[in-house]
């Protein structure tokens, strides 16, 4: 049983990690925007990615072509939350799928689009939005700060905004408040919560122990 239970996860490890690959390693880059924006910033490519020339920070990327029907999930591949210009026209095909779409992406400044998904948000996110063609879609630039737009955002007394990718934000606390609505003030008490934490886990264990050990004798 426990042999197959690690296979399967095996799998799916492996699984997941071609699926990230996925977005690089289909073909060689194409799109002209994502092309140029690396080639100003002295990047360098590998197939549809162009990384930083001093790191390995994912600075645009070419997903054209790719028949895409919602956008990718940040949280699924790796070095997202760095792109500053990323190409989907020619998606035909892609749509708006959620409230998540570019979630905690906060560098993407450069977004292109098929005709078939505006620009979220619309003027009231983006400073800049065009027609493209060649491929027919959406040019979506400069995007606003959405926390100085709204001022109503996060209402709760000590909680402040913070963006969180275009047309996408987060409360969180003001310096020196911490837990539910930011109602306590001062320093979160990281000794006392991690030493609780530790010493339920250590006496959970201990019971755990103590009844397998029993369950043993009577066999």
């Amino acid at each position: 049983m426990n042999k197959y239970l690690f296979l399967h996860i095996f799998l799916i490890s492996i699984n997941s990690q071609v699926i990230r690959s996925d977005l690089c390693t289909n073909q060689i880059a194409m799109s002209q925007p994502v092309m140029d924006f690396c080639l100003s910033h002295h990047g360098f490519f590998h197939f549809r990615c162009c990384y930083s020339s001093n790191s390995t920070d994912l600075i645009a990327i070419d997903l054209t072509h790719l028949d895409l029907t919602q956008i990718p999930n940040v949280n699924q591949y790796s070095n997202l939350t760095n792109v500053t210009v990323i190409d989907l026209r020619d998606n035909f095909r892609l749509k708006p799928s959620n409230n998540e779409d570019f979630l905690s992406m906060k560098s993407l400044n450069t977004l292109y689009l098929p005709e078939s998904y505006p620009c979220p948000g619309d003027k009231y996110i983006w400073q800049i939005i065009n027609h493209t063609s060649d491929p027919a879609g959406f040019l979506c630039e400069n995007p606003k700060d959405i926390c100085n737009i709204s001022t109503d955002l996060c209402s709760e007394l000590n909680s402040m905004c913070n963006s969180n990718g275009p047309n996408h934000f987060l409360c969180l606390c003001k310096p020196n408040y911490y837990g539910y609505k930011c109602l306590r003030h001062g320093q979160f008490p990281f000794g006392t919560f991690f030493g609780t934490a530790i010493s339920i886990t250590v006496i959970v264990s201990g019971i755990f122990y103590l009844v397998q050990r029993r369950d043993v004798k009577n066999d």
